[in-house]
């Protein structure tokens, strides 16, 4: 489990622009523990599983699989699986006094017929959160969380096992949807789930940033 002391460390060393590199280098191992272990136990898979993917793909996949599907094929069921957090980094912000969370994920989606094999889709995307110091109303520093999001530049999509008669573009239209839905959806089922993770540190964090910076 991370020590919060090397949080307090790290972020007054990314504020300071001293040594940012090195920082990190120490503790990001660290960091990706703690946030694995907040993140796993905060429960959100439930969350996640209730963006609708439905909606958006049945079209697609009637044009692709046509008379195959009966009344009852078409209401096929996707999940989201097999959720991992890899290596996070903190990142020097260009746009604002602060730094960037940043989190590389990634997940299958997994899409059931009942009558036919599933159709899997390895996606990997990165999401960032902005954290920075700001004083209250009586003058004491406080943790900030700002904007929370998908970085669209990073949603990487791979199909798997699409046998006749899925075509080419068929898939390629499909990935299309899922990277919007990724991009719209995920982010805002996810970014909730992570403040708050990182709100109940927020006292600790604040208290130690002040005795150790300033």
């Amino acid at each position: 489990m991370l020590k919060v002391s090397s949080l307090f460390i790290l972020l007054c060393g990314l504020l300071a622009s001293s040594s940012s590199q090195e920082v990190l280098s120490r503790v990001s191992s660290q960091i990706t523990d703690a946030l694995t272990q907040g993140l796993l136990g905060m429960n959100f898979p439930p969350a996640l599983q209730t963006i609708d993917f439905q909606g958006p793909l049945k079209n697609i996949f009637s044009l692709a699989l046509g008379q195959q599907l009966t009344n009852g094929d078409a209401n096929f069921e996707v999940q989201m699986k097999d959720l991992r957090l890899f290596e996070v980094f903190l990142e020097n912000s260009p746009d604002f006094k602060g730094v960037e969370l940043r989190m590389p994920l990634a997940f299958s989606i997994q899409i059931k017929f009942p009558a036919l094999n599933p159709y899997i889709f390895h996606v990997r995307t990165d999401m960032k959160v902005q954290l920075y110091l700001e004083k209250d109303v009586n003058n004491r520093y406080q943790l900030t969380f700002g904007h929370c999001r998908i970085v669209p530049e990073t949603v990487w999509i791979q199909s798997r096992n699409f046998i006749t008669p899925m075509k080419t573009f068929i898939v390629g239209n499909i990935e299309r949807v899922l990277r919007n839905l990724i991009i719209q959806n995920f982010g805002a089922k996810m970014c909730p789930f992570i403040n708050s993770w990182l709100y109940n540190l927020n006292p600790q964090v604040t208290n130690q940033l002040i005795s150790k910076c300033w």
